[in-house]
């Protein structure tokens, strides 16, 4: 049975298409603003925390261009390391293993984190329910655009939502499933107006909620369990100086 072509108002791009295309953009474009401005200035790390960064980078960094040392330079700072990174002289804080997880809900750093996650879910879940409640009002049933290439079936519950008619062509797409196109096609719009980085950013924003931050559960890393991880890697490696046969191969190059 062939479903006859339906035939749409031209004004519909103008007063339904056009508008939530607009509405979402602007929305956006104001929750990003609006997010930055509720952003708390960064916080300067410590001595100890930036040194404790260093040392790591340092440690990786020897794994990595350990070739330009000869053999005596390379035990020397293997075994620096490997004592280093076994101590805790580069720790920026000794945790107690006796302490409490729940005590850590009085850190000022975990309050913030915790006030920024809701400022986060805030911004994201407001918007979103006030355009998708204003689509739904104003333009619920709406068929605003038939596309110009063809879909299989497959697509109609994605473009029709809405819309209870099982013998429409899927080609067409109603209101709220053009909200949702939106909702997570708007990238190039946000690039060509804030940049690339920032339209990540604010779909990130968009598509997904702040996860929990880590209250003492094993989630993130230990600090003692990166530096002794470090410590193994370094205590297994093989060294291969580049200075090894150099005048053979100089002297060969030049065919002497």
């Amino acid at each position: 049975m062939i479903t006859p072509d339906l035939l749409l108002d031209p004004q519909l791009k103008y007063w339904v298409l056009l508008p939530i295309s607009f509405v979402m953009v602007f929305i956006g474009l104001l929750r990003s603003n609006i997010t930055f401005l509720l952003q708390a200035p960064p916080k300067l790390e410590g001595f100890k925390a930036v040194r404790e960064k260093q040392f790591l980078r340092r440690a990786a960094s020897f794994k990595t261009n350990n070739q330009v040392l000869t053999e005596e330079e390379f035990e020397v700072r293997k075994q620096y390391f490997i004592e280093k990174l076994n101590s805790t002289d580069f720790y920026a804080k000794i945790e107690d293993s006796n302490q409490d997880p729940m005590s850590q809900l009085t850190d000022p750093g975990m309050n913030d984190a915790l006030m920024n996650m809701a400022k986060g879910n805030v911004m994201n879940f407001i918007p979103q329910t006030v355009i998708m409640a204003w689509v739904n009002y104003f333009f619920a049933g709406f068929v605003v655009m038939k596309l110009p290439f063809p879909l299989t079936d497959g697509f109609k519950s994605m473009l029709q939502n809405g819309i209870a008619t099982p013998d429409l062509n899927v080609r067409y797409v109603s209101s709220i499933s053009w909200y949702f196109v939106n909702l997570f096609g708007l990238r190039p719009v946000y690039s060509l107006l804030m940049g690339g980085s920032e339209a990540d950013a604010l779909m990130s924003q968009q598509q997904q909620q702040s996860p929990l931050p880590n209250i003492g559960g094993p989630g993130g890393p230990k600090v003692d369990k990166l530096f002794k991880a470090e410590a193994e890697n370094i205590q297994i490696l093989s060294h291969e100086s580049v200075f090894e046969g150099i005048a053979e191969r100089v002297l060969e190059s030049y065919g002497v």
